[in-house]
Formats: C-alpha cells, structure tokens, sequence
C-alpha cells in the first residue's frame, strides 16, 4: 500500500493468493522482475534456514527484497507471491524446490462480471459481489480509480473522516482505509442508489461495541482475513494487536454500511 497490502496501485500481494510453485527458473525470473538480487535456489535455502529456526513466513520473505518490490501488474504481484508461498509449502513439507514442480502455472479463471449496480436484494453482500468487484478495482486504471474515490469522498464524507480519526497503528492505517473504500465499492455496486449516506452519530454509536464482520456481513468476512493475512506475511510490524484495530475499524464501517441501506421502494 502505497498499496503494499495486495499490489493495486502498488506493489504487494493480492488478499486470496494461491501457492502455486512453478519451479526456479520462473521463480528466479520473477523475483528479479520485482527487483530481489537472489536466485530460487538462495531463496529455499533462506526458507528452509527460516523453517528449521521456528521463523514464521512473514519474517522471511520481506528480506528477499532490498526496496519496496515493483509490480508491472495485479497480476505479477499475484504470481510472484504465490510461487513464494508454494515454495515455503513444500520445503515444509520435505520436498525441494526442483521436486514435481508443475511447468505452468494453471490457466487464471476469467474475471467474474460486475452485477449491474442496485441489483442485490436486501443489505448484505454476497460472495459473488465481493469477488466482482475486488477483481474489477485490482485492475482499474489509475486515472479509474482515482475518480472512484473521489466519489466515494463526496458520497461518505463523514465516514471518511471518522476514519480519519480512528487510532489507527501505522502498519495498517493504509490498510484499513483501502479496506473501507473498498467495502464501501461493493456496497455502491450491489445496492445502488439504496445505500444512502453514513451519519458519524452512527459510526460512534457503533465504535464502542461492533458486531463483527462475520455476523454483519460475512461475505466480506472472508475477504478482510485473507487480505490481512497478506499483510501479515508482507509486513513483520503488523502484529495482533494492530490487525485487532484494522479488524475493529471495519467491523464498525461494515456494519453502519449495513445499516445504510434502504428498503426496496
């Protein structure tokens, strides 16, 4: 975040990554592409060294990275992560980084269309929605999303601002604005005109106290966690106690959305 959390706009891992591991020759490739000096076979070396110590993931794979890796694409950031983690998974399970490496990578599902926006029934999100609309802003142009969050500004303002003033950890404030925007996203899409604007006399009510995301909208459950597992992996700093926060942030924005949004007329 810049993007760092899953590579839109910046250079991170996508939220959902599979570990897919394609062998050293793409994986060597790829680790240069995003601007990392070491070769696979250095990489399963510090992995393996990592495992045997009791280091978790996390730990390991920003060293692999001198600077903030670069991306050409969503999509880069997807592989590359994806062959790391493929990697950390069989070394964990005793294999070796040439052993019954598959020589490509499966063929990615085609981006699932958007709904038409206001078409979703009630106020809860679906799976469908939330994977629809994530896949679509991955790959938006800058310029695109730009005027997406300048919309979503001037439709929560106030929203926005008690973000803003939420005691947020660093490691993770970017985060969890990225999260709420993109909540917020879904819930434009799937609820149109029906999702109205979010009074920051709701949003404080809720502070104290939210329900959780599972229990308000457990569609988006599921993306929240893998997205800040992600971040967990990328960034050694974001510990419990700060995804604790981001999680309570938007458990509050999730719910109030929720609540925003109007019966059928």
């Amino acid at each position: 975040m810049s993007r760092r959390r899953h590579g839109r706009g910046g250079s991170g891992a996508p939220g959902g990554v599979p570990p897919v591991y394609e062998g050293p020759e793409v994986l060597t490739s790829l680790l240069a592409q995003a601007g990392s000096p070491h070769r696979a076979e250095e990489v399963a070396d510090r992995f393996a060294a990592a495992q045997a110590n009791g280091e978790p993931r996390s730990d390991v794979i920003p060293t692999l990275f001198p600077e903030e890796p670069r991306f050409p694409s969503p999509e880069a950031a997807r592989r590359l992560y994806g062959n790391l983690f493929g990697l950390w998974a069989r070394l964990e399970a005793g294999l070796g980084p040439h052993d019954d490496a598959p020589e490509v990578v499966p063929t990615p599902s085609p981006r699932p269309p958007l709904p038409e926006r206001g078409s979703l029934r009630g106020s809860r999100l679906t799976p469908e929605v939330v994977e629809a609309v994530w896949t679509h802003l991955a790959d938006e142009s800058p310029r695109r999303q730009r005027a997406r969050r300048d919309r979503y500004v001037h439709a929560q303002p106030d929203l926005v601002a008690w973000l803003d003033a939420f005691p947020l950890p660093e490691p993770g404030a970017v985060a969890a604005a990225d999260l709420c925007f993109e909540a917020w996203a879904m819930f434009d899409q799937a609820f149109g005109d029906r999702l109205r604007t979010v009074d920051w006399k709701e949003l404080r009510a809720l502070e104290p106290e939210p329900p959780t995301v599972e229990a308000s909208q457990p569609a988006l459950a599921g993306y929240l966690a893998e997205q800040l597992d992600t971040l967990a992996d990328e960034d050694p700093a974001f510990g419990a106690s700060e995804r604790a926060q981001v999680e309570r942030a938007v458990a509050v924005v999730a719910a109030a959305l929720g609540a925003a949004v109007l019966e059928p007329s």
